[in-house]
């Protein structure tokens, strides 16, 4: 257990002790001659010599404290203790056999656990696929200061999030044979394209359902079509919606702001967003921009291949698709031995965790204060007998 100053800075308060001090030599009480006839004929003696005194040093003495604990009270003072050390866990992703973990760390005397939802013990079942990304978080971040641990993984990870786990320590990362099952995919909702056009853009409709059963040959009931005329509204769950004439009105417009992603035909100019598609010149065809919190994809003219001759070629549904796609899907699988690698370097770069246990003392530097001065207030109010000269 050991003092310690989080505002060290705060002590420079005890320059105010001066105050006190020079109060009680200039206040001191004034002495009072009075001539006496029998002394008149003494004859006088060398005066004594004056020597510093200070009136009333009890009163002085509780003030000069009262002052003392306000500074240390400034310097915001807590007790250290360092912790207890903790018992290692040692955590087993689902994917591993039970003995081949313990076998993975013989004679560790560690708190066995799978790394699962709530980290259960590893007596109990294996769990089933988990989100070992955001596991691997959530134990760096519950573990206790200086605490360690053994992770113990298959050499095939199942359940990341698209980035290597970046972590605050260093795990002991054990890797063992065998891969981890991936998780169950949730049957995926049908994208619907909405196609919303005029009644001269009919034609067009063609080139669009072309496109949608592309997408589906790819991935089987991935996409439908929602194709009507303009005065048609949108669906509720719309996301991507192709609108077939030159006038946009201003619901779409809040509506794309809102995070839908829309092909808008016969924009114009499109200098001042990013290009997407060009021509065999180098002209640009499409371009696309962010409007708020969704994006918008600009054609220079109609959706026809006079205006877009890629229109015709045989990649344009893939074209199309990856126009209104954000980002490609993270991947969720990796090998073991490069996430271990990048998990000990970042763990090596992390600034260190505080490891001890601290207990202000301000409440009771408080209570201090207020007895001290209540303490002073008595003192100071008391009758006291007057100096002699």
């Amino acid at each position: 257990m050991s003092l310690t100053l989080l505002a060290p800075l705060g002590l420079a308060a005890l320059a105010a002790l001066g105050i006190p001090l020079l109060l009680h030599l200039v206040r001191r009480l004034e002495l009072i001659t009075t001539e006496f006839a029998a002394l008149r004929w003494i004859a006088e003696r060398a005066r004594p010599r004056r020597r510093v005194r200070f009136e009333r040093p009890w009163l002085l003495a509780l003030r000069l404290a009262l002052l003392a604990l306000l500074a240390l009270l400034l310097a915001q003072p807590v007790l250290t203790a360092p912790p207890a050390p903790a018992k290692p866990w040692a955590v087993v992703a689902p994917g591993v056999e039970r003995g081949a973990a313990r076998a993975a760390a013989p004679g560790l005397d560690a708190d066995w656990r799978w790394l699962a939802p709530d980290f259960p013990p590893l007596d109990e079942a294996p769990p089933p696929s988990v989100p070992l990304a955001s596991l691997l978080r959530e134990l760096d971040a519950q573990l206790s200061a200086g605490a360690t641990a053994v992770v113990v993984v298959p050499e095939e990870l199942a359940g990341l999030d698209g980035e290597r786990p970046h972590l605050a320590r260093a795990f002991d990362w054990r890797v063992v044979p065998g891969r981890m099952a991936a998780p169950e995919a949730a049957t995926p909702t049908p994208t619907r394209l909405v196609v919303r056009y005029a009644p001269d853009a009919t034609d067009t409709l063609t080139y669009l359902r072309a496109a949608v059963a592309a997408w589906n040959v790819r991935a089987p009931g991935c996409c439908t079509l929602d194709a009507q005329p303009l005065d048609a509204p949108l669906p509720t769950d719309a996301r991507w919606l192709v609108w077939l004439a030159p006038q946009v009105p201003a619901a779409i417009t809040a509506w794309i702001e809102r995070g839908g992603v829309a092909l808008l035909t016969q924009q114009g100019d499109t200098a001042s967003s990013e290009p997407l598609w060009r021509a065999a010149d180098g002209r640009v065809l499409a371009a696309r921009r962010p409007a708020g919190h969704g994006r918008i994809v600009a054609l220079r003219g109609a959706l026809a291949p006079a205006d877009l001759p890629l229109l015709i070629e045989a990649d344009f549904p893939a074209r199309l698709h990856a126009a209104f796609e954000a980002s490609p899907l993270p991947p969720t699988r990796a090998p073991a031995a490069s996430t271990r690698r990048l998990q000990a370097s970042m763990a090596a770069a992390a600034p260190t965790a505080a490891s001890a246990a601290q207990t202000p003392l301000d409440p009771w530097l408080a209570l201090a204060i207020a007895l001290l001065f209540v303490l002073e207030r008595v003192v100071a109010t008391k009758p006291h007998a007057e100096a002699t000269p």
